[in-house]
């Protein structure tokens, strides 16, 4: 069907297949039909929204391919109406990315279009979504700002559902707000004032979904504030709205935690049982690892360590494969608890010698009573208090292993809780004050109205560097919130970067191959990973930077015991012996001799360049 649709093209006329493609619902035939205008049709705004329509047949199924599409669309569009909806939905697909700069950027973009056309829904919508960009960015300061405004204009628009999200968007940025700042009951008070506007006016609307989350929502505000009745109250209430059933295993998961903080622990047991049947059904494993730490807490205060130690183990297992982007600490915070871990260890070391001092002495009366009784049984009697005294070593030996398996499982614990808060840190401030760099020098550029072009190629120049320096800030996070990085984790990270670097040049055709013989299963170390990403980094950043190549690939193979990744293209070249070396080859050398690597860099002049790493 499609290949006789595709022949009968040529025949019609462009507005009519624009035409079609608006009314179509089957995104195979939005995609040629979009395909057939953007190949032969030579006029801008059609080609525009050909690009457009594209764009949104991929949302949600390759958001990479879609955010090309809204880009292309943005420079050939002049329809007010597409040209803002594109800007909004780049945004949202830039906000999944994490790539809050572009996302503000893009959405003010929609607000300007559509205060323009004076639409005031969407200006309302706009609003709001800039307010959740702001959140995302732990901004919350600045995210209820900006759902204030537009819960104004929602009220003037008698728009319900709109007011029910506003509320909703203020009450939550409330609750983070009171807990960044230790705990504070007024935030609190606030959290929960807009939070039940919002479930009152959700249910207002029949959006009953929005209606059972809020109402979580107050009753997770109201276990922060140790008010468990209340807690309870809302957090039933929320389960008591029929239907959502693949979303209600956190929910689950948070009465289990109430009863668990309430001595219930019967109630909890049965609780966290129906929230890990609901998890394992719906297959959210996000809230299934939330179930297993709650039952491993549970199992520690009923003295189950058995139990306790498996469903850490369980959790861990489940954390490990679901680390993405993640939250720290301080670290001079991070310091002070390891030092205290380190105290708690030795305490432990301490008591167990006294242990081991005590069972000696004791042992030492028992052959003191054996010297004093009667020398016909002091030989079974010594045998009996050998044996005895040995079975009194296994257990103690048993009670210390699991102890100190309990210990080093807490102390890791801690310690990734402090590498996760480390990052979160660098994402808060670092990452935070470089966002708002960009986000200056985009007000710079759109509220005042410079004509100096070496000022605005400067400006623009900083803001680039910037944005590069806030993903490779991500990378280090994504590093150092890992123990230790499997082949597949670092094909991913590749393969993201090279989707990148197509976006950066079209004309440069990219690929990656990894060989059948190499084992998917290899691990390296958080260094090696960060490492070798950083060198296949560099080499691509030099090829399209200076090579003038229509071809970069990249190719894993396996060499004995060695993994090769070779970085090539077919570019300009360089001479070996006569090229100034800068710090992009240096930088790979060094970071190579690191981890205990070869590389090996062939490049002549007019015959590409190949970049060999061999660890």
């Amino acid at each position: 069907m499609l290949i006789i649709g595709f022949q009968n093209l040529s025949a019609q006329d462009d507005n009519s297949l624009l035409r079609e493609i608006e009314k179509s619902n089957n995104d195979s035939i939005i995609r040629v039909k979009a395909q057939h205008i953007i190949d032969v049709i030579e006029n801008r705004e059609i080609v525009g929204k050909a690009h457009y329509y594209l764009a949104v047949s991929f949302e949600s199924k390759n958001d990479y391919k879609a955010l090309e599409n809204f880009k292309k669309a943005n420079t050939l569009l002049k329809s007010d109406t597409l040209l803002e909806e594109s800007f909004y939905r780049q945004s949202k697909i830039h906000t999944l990315f994490s790539e809050f700069p572009e996302a503000i950027k893009t959405a003010l973009k929609s607000l300007e279009y559509n205060r323009l056309n004076n639409n005031l829904s969407k200006v309302q919508r706009d609003m709001s979504f800039i307010g959740y960009i702001h959140d995302r960015m732990y901004e919350f300061k600045e995210s209820i700002e900006w759902n204030r405004k537009s819960l104004d204009i929602a009220k003037k628009l008698k728009d319900t559902m709109a007011m029910a999200l506003c509320f909703g968007r203020i009450g939550i940025a409330y609750d983070e707000l009171a807990e960044k700042n230790n705990f504070n009951r007024k935030l609190f008070d606030s959290a929960l004032y807009y939070n039940n506007k919002a479930a009152k006016y959700a249910e207002l609307t029949g959006n009953l979904g929005f209606a059972r989350t809020t109402y979580s929502n107050i009753g997770n505000t109201y276990s922060k504030l140790k008010d468990y009745n209340k807690a309870e109250e809302y957090t039933r209430k929320s389960l008591s709205i029929p239907g959502f059933e693949a979303a209600k295993g956190v929910t689950l998961v948070n009465l289990g935690k109430i009863y668990l903080e309430t001595g219930r622990y019967d109630e909890a047991k049965n609780m966290l049982d129906s929230a890990m049947q609901n998890t394992i059904k719906y297959g959210t494993r996000k809230y299934q690892l939330e179930a297993f730490y709650r039952m491993h807490e549970l199992d520690v205060k009923k003295n189950d360590y058995k139990n306790a130690l498996k469903n850490y183990i369980d959790y861990k297992s489940i954390e490990d494969s679901l680390l993405n982007e993640t939250k720290t600490k301080q670290i001079v915070e991070a310091q002070e608890q390891y030092k205290t871990a380190e105290k708690e260890r030795e305490i432990l070391i301490q008591r167990t010698a006294l242990a081991e001092q005590d069972l000696i002495i004791q042992k030492r009366n028992y052959q003191i009573f054996g010297l004093i009784g009667l020398a016909v049984i002091l030989g079974i009697l010594g045998y009996l208090i050998y044996k005895q005294q040995e079975l009194k070593n296994r257990q103690l030996q048993k009670e210390n292993e699991l102890k100190d398996a309990l210990l080093k499982i807490e102390t890791q614990n801690k310690l990734q809780e402090q590498r996760l808060r480390i990052s979160r840190d660098l994402h808060d401030n670092i990452g935070a004050q470089l966002t708002f760099i960009i986000s200056s020098i985009d007000n710079l550029k759109y509220g005042f109205d410079l004509k100096d072009e070496k000022l605005t190629h400067k400006l623009e120049t900083i803001s680039d560097f910037t944005s590069d320096t806030i993903y490779e800030l991500r990378d280090t996070i994504w590093a150092m919130n890992k123990s230790e990085i499997t082949f597949e984790d670092l094909q991913t990270r590749i393969s993201n970067y090279i989707d990148k670097a197509h976006l950066y040049d079209a004309n440069i055709k990219f690929s990656f191959n990894v060989d059948d013989s190499v084992d998917t299963n290899k691990k390296f170390t958080s260094v090696e990973g960060m490492n070798i990403h950083r060198i296949i980094q560099e080499a691509i950043h030099n090829s399209l930077k200076h090579a003038d190549a229509s071809q970069i690939k990249v190719e894993v193979s396996k060499e004995v015991s060695n993994l090769v990744f070779k970085i090539s293209d077919n570019g300009k070249g360089f001479n070996l012996d006569s090229v100034e070396r800068g710090n992009g080859l240096t930088n790979m050398e060094k970071r190579i001799e690191n981890i205990g690597g070869e590389i090996q860099i062939i490049s002549n002049e007019n015959q590409g360049t190949n970049i060999i790493l061999t660890v």
